[in-house]
């Protein structure tokens, strides 16, 4: 029953997330149209740079949310009031005390924004106010997240991702027809500061109505010992998701520094397409961390490492189907639909980015697993050698061979260091065994991905007809029904394919419901 409910949860979660993502992507493209017409290209990129400023003051704030799931996810499944409580206490205090800082440090950077921001002859709004109204957007922000990861922490990730999908579509209208009515900046910041206020009251308020026994019980306290264990956790976190940050954000300063700024804009249109994909993944993979952590407290290691097996193969399926996409349509989407023949790069390039998506997408279900059995501290300095590497090889190999040489980099060093040591902590900490199963399976899984890559791009390579668009719709259909065919032909008789097969029959029938 409860393996069911987990079930049921991950699909209402991930279906959730989906239309989150999506409905979050055409706002911000709504919104950036409007933007452009209406104020002009200057208030995007003061947008986009005091947003940019703003995620390096909450940097800070980094693995708390994560910390915080993970600590909840054995008391929430023996409801164990106590010591959610004693939890939530200790976690309302971290983040106001993240919202006090952000806040000051924000202030007290106001008076050197004139050597940040400058030559910006079209806006007629004060600089320093604007930036004001984003440091009080982003403080208020934490003042009462905590209550919003806790229905994370109980697998109902789909309410904040309902409630989200309303809010920024509500706001977008509001935004957008006050632009037009005023043309002021200030109309825009208003709205977005009074939409993030109001969706934390909404979810606070929910939050409150489905745990009343959770929250006002402030007699209850972690023991100093249990403090220090939440601060170590925390600390590893911390270089977990700064390296995540460091090695996404890092390419494009090096091919800028190498390359040009012409060629950043060009790899940009590329680079968008497919992080906005490896992004719409995470979002439906992090739908399934709480299943996953409630997983972890009431089952022993056999029944994770089978869950593990299930989710990694659905991660291989839907890789191995993007990277055929992305190999075969990219520069046709790109160089023929979107923009111009002179926006197109080479395929070499091409090839080297659908290698990092790979990588990238294939550890989500390793990252979840690790997260959800708390191994921050064994491990912590993997992320770190990580970083270090990605960024020596970004110089040298940038400065030898250029854009290739920078993707590759990163390449090299998520291979020697997070590919093959993050599975082998979980085999070796939780399911204890050996880890050789896992990368057979890996090296399968790329040989496959490469076959279907090759096979796909084959069959296009005859596709020469004069329309663009009827010769993109005929590469669609190849990237579709191709590796579709190759994961069938060699995993059809695998219980993990038997897996999906069930739970594609659940779908439809809730699809149908």
């Amino acid at each position: 029953m409860m393996a069911s409910n987990r079930t049921n949860n991950v699909i209402k979660n991930s279906f959730a997330s989906l239309r989150y993502i999506i409905i979050q992507i055409l706002v911000q493209l709504v919104i950036r149209t409007a933007f452009i017409h209406i104020l002009g290209n200057e208030y995007t990129g003061v947008s986009g740079l005091f947003t940019d400023i703003l995620q390096v003051l909450s940097m800070m704030e980094m693995g708390l949310d994560s910390s915080m799931v993970y600590a909840l996810y054995k008391p929430l499944a023996q409801r164990d009031e106590k010591r959610i409580s004693a939890l939530l206490s200790f976690y309302e205090k971290a983040f106001n005390i993240i919202g006090i800082i952000v806040l000051i440090t924000g202030i007290l950077c106001t008076p050197f924004l004139d050597y940040i921001v400058n030559d910006v002859p079209n806006i007629s709004e004060n600089i320093k106010g604007i930036f004001l109204m984003y440091v009080v957007t982003t403080a208020f922000s934490y003042f009462l997240i905590y209550r919003t990861v806790l229905l994370r922490a109980d697998q109902q990730a789909r309410v904040i991702s309902d409630w989200s999908s309303i809010i920024f579509t509500v706001e977008c209208l509001i935004e957008v027809i006050l632009l037009i009515i005023f043309q002021k900046f200030y109309a825009y910041l208003i709205v977005h500061l009074v939409a993030s206020i109001l969706r934390n009251l909404i979810l606070s308020k929910i939050s409150i109505k489905r745990y009343p026994n959770y929250f006002g019980n402030t007699e209850e306290k972690l023991y100093l010992k249990e403090k220090k264990i939440l601060y170590r956790d925390l600390a590893c976190l911390t270089v977990y998701n700064l390296s995540g940050v460091v090695i996404n954000s890092t390419d494009s300063i090096f091919v800028a520094a190498f390359v040009g700024t012409v060629e950043v804009a060009i790899i940009s249109n590329f680079t968008l397409i497919i992080n906005s994909l490896r992004i719409a993944i995470n979002h439906v993979v992090s739908a399934t961390k709480s299943s996953i952590g409630n997983l972890v407290a009431t089952t022993d290691n056999k029944k994770q490492e089978i869950v593990f097996n299930r989710m990694n193969f659905i991660s291989f399926w839907i890789t191995c189907f993007c990277c055929t996409c992305l190999m075969v349509l990219l520069n046709p989407f790109v160089g023929e639909i979107w923009f111009g023949q002179a926006y197109k790069i080479s395929n070499s390039i091409i090839k080297v980015l659908v290698a990092n998506f790979f990588i990238a997408v294939m550890v989500f279900p390793v990252e979840s697993f690790r997260n959800a059995n708390g191994l921050f501290v064994q491990g912590w300095f993997r992320p770190a050698v990580m970083t270090l590497l990605n960024i020596v090889l970004d110089f040298f190999m940038g400065k030898r061979w250029g854009m290739i040489g920078i993707f590759l980099a990163t390449t090299i060093s998520r291979t020697c260091t997070q590919v093959w040591y993050d599975p082998y902590l979980i085999y070796k900490q939780v399911f204890k065994k050996s880890v050789k199963k896992y990368f057979m399976n890996y090296i399968c899984y790329i040989l496959v991905t490469i076959f279907c890559c090759f096979t796909a791009a084959t069959l296009c390579d005859f596709v020469t007809l004069m329309n663009r668009y009827i010769n993109f719709i005929c590469r669609l259909i190849i990237a579709i029904v191709v590796p579709n065919i190759y994961v069938y032909v060699c995993f059809h008789r695998t219980e993990e394919f038997s897996y999906c097969r069930i739970l594609l029959k659940k779908l439809k029938h809730k699809l149908e419901a």
